[in-house]
């Protein structure tokens, strides 16, 4: 990624940033700023110069509470959030710009915008190997869920089946069987783990639909209150116990990693910051050689 492509990336999620906090003060809704975004926060007053994402933590009853507010955010014409599209293939939810086209993995068929990643938070009294067989079992519903939402179009299965690839053309058949019914059951999971462990008086938190870090536990106390800090040229809130969870995630947090290390994580099989399209049009854009649009 050239330093002129993150740039004009990391000026788009800021725009999209700034209108998510002040829908989420709109509304009362609580946030955090989390992961990567909480370091960067600290340490660069902003992104960590290779990021190019946000990432935010939100306690269940408001996470749920923001889903509802879906029509409110889409009416705007300039921001949608993904956790009800059908294919959409996370279990946390992204607001995005509308304006903006991304396609991250050639394997999973999606399209959404320049992304905030909102995440929601359980609380939970339940021991370790509790909380660890419920983040096991929702992990292997995300797994099946990714997997069989591949897209299998029937040119392709034909083409498989005339090329006698029976076994290529046997594991596409059963995933597009599979796909019809695998979010159901991801989403039923999502239920029960709110249900089993989202304790009121519970004094750990967990992040189930956040995969990136593994199964995370923290204290409810660090994330009981916020502080305001910069955020390039915004505000953001970080949660009050900030210094103790990074050290507990990255430990000595304000060194920075080798300049190997120093890339972004995530993929971009198509970027256009310019135009939102559809996955059709996005298909034959990269058909024409089109990759990034800047």
């Amino acid at each position: 990624m050239t330093q002129k492509y993150l740039d004009k990336l990391q000026k788009k999620t800021l725009e999209t940033l700034k209108f998510t906090i002040d829908f989420f003060e709109k509304h009362n809704l609580r946030y955090f700023a989390y992961g990567g975004t909480l370091l960067g926060a600290v340490r660069h007053k902003g992104f960590i110069p290779w990021d190019d994402d946000v990432d935010i933590l939100m306690p269940s009853e408001d996470y749920e509470r923001l889903l509802t507010l879906e029509q409110e955010i889409s009416r705007q014409g300039h921001y949608i959030i993904t956790y009800k599209t059908p294919e959409y293939y996370y279990t946390h939810t992204k607001l995005c710009s509308a304006n903006t086209t991304i396609w991250e993995n050639k394997s999973q068929p999606f399209i959404f915008g320049v992304f905030i990643d909102i995440f929601p938070v359980y609380r939970t009294n339940k021991d370790d190997n509790d909380i660890n067989v419920m983040y096991r079992k929702y992990q292997y519903g995300i797994y099946k869920f990714q997997q069989a939402n591949r897209k299998y179009s029937l040119a392709s299965l034909k083409e498989k089946l005339l090329g006698k690839n029976y076994v290529d053309f046997r594991k596409d058949l059963k995933w597009m069987f599979v796909q019809r019914f695998v979010k159901p059951t991801l989403e039923k999971t999502l239920k029960n783990a709110e249900a089993s462990f989202d304790e009121p008086c519970g004094n750990r938190i967990v992040p189930y639909s956040d995969n990136a870090y593994g199964l995370q536990i923290y204290k409810r106390e660090w994330f009981e209150d916020y502080e305001i800090t910069e955020f390039e040229d915004t505000k953001i809130r970080i949660p009050c116990g900030w210094d103790i969870y990074l050290k507990h995630v990255y430990g000595d947090y304000m060194q920075l990693p080798p300049e190997e290390k120093r890339m972004s994580r995530h993929d971009h099989y198509y970027l256009n910051l310019c135009e939102g399209l559809t996955i059709d049009e996005v298909r034959k854009r990269l058909k024409k050689g089109e990759r990034i649009v800047l």
